[in-house]
């Protein structure tokens, strides 16, 4: 399956949260903790959802303490 890959960086409190609020909106995107210490998290989103993962993202910035929300160029891990 092809995806789209977003890096971010987060409050380490909140990937839980993140990873309960995507799962619920089931198959649009998977959440992989990258550095759980440092709060670095890399969504594998469904080409046809991105812009719905950006909106969410965008939506609860404030809650999970989003520092950087980017489209990445490549996978850190598979």
């Amino acid at each position: 399956m092809d995806t789209i890959t977003y890096r971010a960086v987060i409050d380490k409190t909140q990937i839980g949260f993140l990873n309960s609020i995507i799962e619920s909106y089931e198959g649009i995107a998977v959440v992989r903790t990258m550095d759980a210490p440092s709060g670095i998290v890399e969504l594998w989103i469904s080409p046809a959802f991105e812009h719905l993962v950006n909106n969410i993202m965008h939506d609860i910035a404030d809650e999970i303490g989003l520092q950087s929300f980017y489209k990445a160029q490549y996978r850190l891990s598979s």
